[in-house]
């Protein structure tokens, strides 16, 4: 389990401290961010124990099949905020952020880049909203979503290349990325929707841990700009379904087109295969047996039917 402890500064950025800090301190005057890797649970128990952490907040962040959620526990409140980190795996992955008076804890079990880009940008000279553990969890909603944006704008990318393959007729390629891509974008929609189900109700919670007082308009605008995630990943995935639809039908044209060549030949070979079949009969008087060009003549005979046919379904436009 790898721990970074920070403490909120009186000029509002970041600088580090030791846990112990944390754990003793007597007063709220300064706020701490302890940040936590987490590799295991039993280690991850002793240590929210160590913070006074409601038992229930502990089984929340202990759950081996976590979902999304936003619940007071006494005076500590647990959100489980849904990320979309890397396009690597299918399963779900969870950034567990719970909310004690003057300390904010984030419990993950994979790397999100988002949180080492608000520890190196704020440890760093720039300064937080306000002063206090909410102004430190919004820019980490807000960079996760910076980094969901980042995974939606990839998409739309790929999606506009994928149309582009659909007009060069590139088949192999379309067919190999498109389901993929459907799965990328579903994952990134289900995300979007649990984030903002979470931050929206941020803006409603009463909790002792968590003041929005002061960031009333950067939590709108997170929610907006959720919103309009959603909404683009939705046009997204009917933009794909629409390539996927006009895939098919390229198929089914070329299904059709091989199935017509063959309903062609066949329908040529019908009567030609009638003759060769009469003249296949073992009678003993068949008069044309005895003529000298009777086989040339029914060669001809066959030859010019082939030709009439073929000129037939060309004027009937089956070769178009």
């Amino acid at each position: 389990m790898a721990i970074r402890v920070f403490r909120l500064t009186a000029e509002r950025f970041l600088e580090p401290c030791r846990m112990n800090d944390v754990i003793k301190r007597t007063d709220h005057e300064w706020a701490c961010w302890v940040d936590v890797h987490q590799d295991g649970t039993e280690s991850l128990a002793e240590l929210l124990g160590s913070l006074n952490l409601h038992p229930l907040a502990i089984d929340a962040c202990l759950e081996a099949s976590p979902v999304s959620r936003l619940v007071s526990y006494g005076k500590s409140l647990v959100v489980g905020l849904p990320t979309h980190a890397r396009w690597d795996t299918e399963e779900r992955i969870f950034l567990f952020v719970v909310c004690l008076p003057g300390v904010l804890v984030t419990i993950h079990y994979d790397a999100i880049p988002a949180l080492a880009h608000v520890l190196e940008q704020y440890a760093d000279g720039m300064r937080f909203h306000g002063s206090n553990i909410s102004a430190i969890l919004y820019q980490i909603v807000d960079h996760i979503i910076d980094q969901d944006m980042a995974f939606t704008l990839r998409t739309r990318d790929e999606i506009d290349r994928l149309d582009d393959l659909l007009e060069s007729e590139s088949d192999d390629e379309l067919a190999e990325r498109t389901l993929p891509l459907k799965r990328e974008l579903a994952r990134l929609a289900a995300a979007f929707e649990d984030q903002l189900y979470c931050v929206a109700s941020l803006q409603t919670v009463e909790s002792e841990s968590f003041h929005i007082e002061g960031l009333q308009d950067y939590f709108r605008d997170a929610v907006s700009h959720l919103d309009h995630a959603s909404r683009s990943v939705g046009r997204q995935l009917a933009h794909l379904t629409a390539i996927q639809q006009e895939y098919q039908l390229r198929l089914q044209d070329k299904v059709n087109d091989r199935l017509r060549l063959l309903t062609v030949i066949s329908t040529i070979f019908i009567p030609l295969t009638l003759i060769t079949g009469i003249y296949g009969m073992n009678f003993r008087h068949m008069p044309e047996l005895q003529w000298d060009y009777a086989y040339f003549t029914v060669l001809g005979m066959m030859v010019v039917l082939a030709l009439a046919m073929l000129w037939g379904f060309f004027r009937a436009g089956w070769f178009r």
